[in-house]
């Protein structure tokens, strides 16, 4: 069987249509695996609880307003006028939960299916966009259609596409500067191979910079691929310009211009993210007759000393390091059901698990890519982007963080193990013959196929019997 679908993808690959159909019929299981059974629970889970509430005040009155401790229980219901008049101090930015009240826009504050849409959205989204990133780091169709399917099963991204919290919302976006840092960069390479040497401003580069405003605009941990891929611009224009023959001062001012035009486009989109806020002089922590920036400034100094302090036990709390070996996956929802399938005792139980072969898939190719391919620019660049997404929690253990936040970090272990596939596939001659390595890799991706099969009723929060559940959470450090 692995044989005959090897050999059917290798036809397909060669067709001319294959890019194109491809990507429409993986985004379309992906919006099915987002989308399916979306409205259930029909309650607010884990940390839905501040983010779709703050959402529905803040497309009333464009900042947010304090709900009442006890308020889930109506609002769950359709009760939504609970809350109070008073403002509400938050300490993540508002573009999140604006993106969020699109959905409940479209669809009603009192459906659950509304609260999460947008998320669903854009985790959607997401597959035709690692498509794209893929594409322009393998050059292959085959395989930036492989790294489609693995973030299309991948069980961090479904659950977080699927529930209404900021963690998915900012992966899109980080994703999004991605694909434009490779354009940026490709466009600056072309312009000095072609003997044009002065300063540039890439219309890409902006692009990035808008996509790293609203990534911001998020979720602070934005700032980690600011500052980031604002450096790979000018290691890979250094390089370029040592390579080709021509002086690498150049690069110095190419780098302070793209440092300026980086950090403007992505400040004044951050900024614009505010415009609510800024616009209600009844803001929280807006002052009576001071200057809304002054308001501004004071405010996200209390904003990043609560980040910075904040240490607070949690029974699913999980470090940086715990989150590579998935050691305390997070639990969003777990409850008692009735009879299913035959099985008296049901649950339904919603658990940020990741595909357990595309995610340590992906951290071994991640770890082969820092060991053996740094030369090569793909690698650089997804090297550089898995350090921004793990490396500052790994700098501050104190802090009280997640297994979720690493849902960043699946489309990178999946552009990591596409990567390392088509390298095993290409040039590890002395691994096997040609066709016994495509078997290899389609066993692979069957693997990961069925795992995903076993594990959508923990993603998606369908009922089942008892113990197929402590089946799927096999480790007890699981629970």
């Amino acid at each position: 069987m692995v044989s005959k679908l090897t050999k059917l993808l290798g036809r397909l690959s060669l067709s001319r249509h294959f890019t194109w159909a491809s990507t429409l019929a993986i985004t379309a299981l992906a919006a099915l695996l987002r989308f399916l059974n979306l409205a259930n629970p029909p309650e607010l889970v884990f940390d839905e609880t501040y983010y779709v509430k703050d959402a529905y005040t803040l497309g009333l009155y464009g900042s947010e307003r304090v709900w009442p401790e006890n308020a889930n229980p109506d609002f769950e219901a359709g009760n939504l006028e609970v809350y109070t008049t008073d403002p509400s101090y938050v300490v993540h930015p508002p573009l999140g939960k604006w993106i969020i009240w699109l959905g409940l826009n479209l669809f009603g504050a009192d459906s659950s299916f509304s609260w999460r849409f947008s998320t669903a959205l854009l985790g959607t989204l997401a597959i035709p966009l690692i498509i794209l990133i893929a594409r322009q780091l393998t050059k292959s169709p085959l395989f930036s259609a492989i790294a489609g399917l693995l973030l299309a099963i991948e069980g961090q991204s479904i659950v977080l596409a699927r529930t209404a919290i900021l963690d998915g919302i900012l992966t899109f976006f980080v994703l999004l500067s991605l694909f434009f840092l490779i354009k940026a960069i490709e466009f600056q390479r072309k312009r000095i191979l072609s003997g044009f040497l002065g300063i540039t401003i890439s219309p890409w580069l902006i692009a990035m910079g808008i996509a790293l405003g609203m990534a911001g605009g998020v979720k602070w941990s934005a700032a980690y691929f600011l500052a980031t891929y604002g450096l790979l611009t000018f290691i890979f224009d250094w390089q370029v310009r040592a390579r080709s023959g021509h002086p690498r001062s150049g690069a110095l001012w190419q780098g302070f211009v793209n440092a300026f035009v980086l950090i403007l486009s992505a400040l004044a989109t951050y900024l614009s993210s505010w415009s609510g806020w800024i616009l209600n002089q009844d803001s929280w922590g807006r002052r009576p007759g001071e200057n809304w920036l002054v308001s501004l400034v004071s405010y996200h100094r209390q904003i990043l000393d609560f980040h910075t302090g904040l240490s607070k036990d949690h029974p699913y709390q999980a470090s940086a390091l715990e989150w590579l070996l998935n050691l305390r996956p997070t639990a969003f929802y777990f409850q008692e059901v009735g009879e299913c399938f035959g099985s008296e005792e049901c649950v339904v139980a919603i658990t940020a698990m990741p595909n357990l072969v595309v995610w340590f898939g992906g951290l071994l190719a991640m770890i082969w890519l820092i060991r053996n391919r740094l030369r090569s620019i793909q690698a650089q660049i997804v090297v550089a982007s898995f350090l921004a997404a793990w490396l500052p929690w790994l700098l501050i253990p104190e802090r009280t963080t997640f297994q979720f936040y690493a849902v960043v970090i699946s489309p990178l272990f999946v552009l990591a193990l596409t990567l390392a596939l088509q390298h095993y596939l290409r040039r590890s001659h002395l691994l096997g013959n040609r066709e016994f390595r495509e078997k290899r890799i389609t066993g692979l991706i069957v693997l990961a196929t069925a795992v995903a099969i076993f594990y959508l009723p923990l993603w998606t929060g369908l009922a089942v019997p008892y113990p197929l559940w402590r089946m799927q959470l096999f480790l007890p450090f699981w629970i």
